[in-house]
């Protein structure tokens, strides 16, 4: 895989824009099957949370095993650090934390190294650039082929970059119909220093949001080019030029059981064939026009929404819905996600 540079930035690995199948809260069953299914439609990015966040461990197993009977090579991996807690301020406390973490993480995955490593934020400013600095020693060690952040915002950028080395290549923020273009400025201004911008959120969060699964622009659009709702939403994002971190299911939410899991059937193929077929089919720019231009009401949707406190409106201190669409008992679209 040829290395793609950056102005300004960190080396990329990846061919940009890419499309990550990301294994948000699946089960490691699912995960492992669904990574199978996705090599064999074309996917093999894989975007996956590590063992020291609230679902984490079962993803990061599903990877470790899928890793075990695929072969390193067969696979590009994007994993974060999580969230350092919100009580932690003393920088070099948060050094020492990302290094046991991902010590501990790289011998649970039985890998040396990942391609590209992300750091998530903190509201302290200090406590980010020290971690950001372990992150730039796991580079030169060889375990990251490349660095990202994952819900920074202009707070959480303009710190990183007055002591980073290595800058960020990528920036993965949520981004779906609904929210407009880049309603904050956030992306330009994320492309403005060089770091290339990745979506996640494809349907919404913390739920794939019923407003958008039944919106008439959406519904229309999909019924002109025999495709899915979803599949459209992918398509706005990945023709807008944007690269794409997507769940592979629409079923999850913070009440879904056990522990806010996801959950889909047939190892969530249908998300995983929209997501293969995307780039041989177009939407037409007057189509573009009419998604850019749509706008959900009723939940708070902020690029950086699993941020700290140290960006705005985000998911902890948002209002937000719990129940999954896929279960919702009143009448919403039936997605072919679920």
């Amino acid at each position: 895989m040829s290395a793609v540079e950056g102005e300004g930035a960190a080396v990329a690995v990846l061919p940009y824009p890419f499309v990550a199948l990301n294994t948000a809260d699946l089960s490691a069953e699912q995960v492992e099957r669904s990574i199978h299914i996705g090599l064999e439609l074309g996917v093999s990015v894989v975007d996956f949370h590590l063992g020291s966040s609230a679902n984490g461990v079962h993803e990061r197993d599903g990877v470790a095993r899928a890793v075990k009977s695929l072969g390193r090579s067969a696979l590009t991996l994007i994993t974060k650090l999580d969230k350092p807690p919100a009580n932690l301020t003393d920088p070099s406390a948060a050094a020492a934390l990302a290094r046991q973490t991902l010590d501990d993480e790289f011998a649970a995955l039985g890998i040396d190294s990942v391609d590209v490593l992300l750091l998530k934020d903190s509201a302290t400013c200090a406590v980010m650039q020290a971690q950001w600095a372990v992150l730039e020693e796991q580079l030169a060690a060889g375990r990251a082929k490349a660095l990202g952040t994952y819900n920074f915002c202009d707070f959480s950028t303009t710190c990183l970059l007055g002591k980073a080395t290595v800058p960020p290549a990528y920036n993965f923020v949520m981004r779906h119909v609904g929210m407009g273009p880049d309603a904050t400025g956030l992306l330009a201004d994320d492309a403005s220093h060089g770091i290339r911008t990745v979506c996640y959120g494809t349907l919404g969060e913390p739920v794939a949001l019923s407003k958008l699964l039944t919106d008439p622009t959406l519904v229309a659009i999909a019924e002109a080019h025999a495709k899915s709702v979803e599949a459209v939403a992918l398509q706005w994002n990945a023709q807008s030029g944007y690269a794409i971190s997507s769940r592979i299911t629409a079923d999850y939410a913070p009440d879904n059981e056990p522990h806010g899991t996801s959950h889909c059937s047939d190892d969530c193929r249908a998300a995983l064939s929209d997501m293969a077929v995307l780039g041989t089919w177009s939407l037409t720019h007057s189509e573009m026009m009419r998604l850019s231009a749509v706008r959900l009401e009723g939940y708070p949707q902020s690029p950086t929404y699993y941020s700290s406190s140290g960006c705005e409106a985000s998911f902890a201190v948002s209002n937000h819905p719990n129940r999954s669409s896929c279960n919702s008992s009143a009448p919403t679209h039936n997605s072919s996600w679920c």
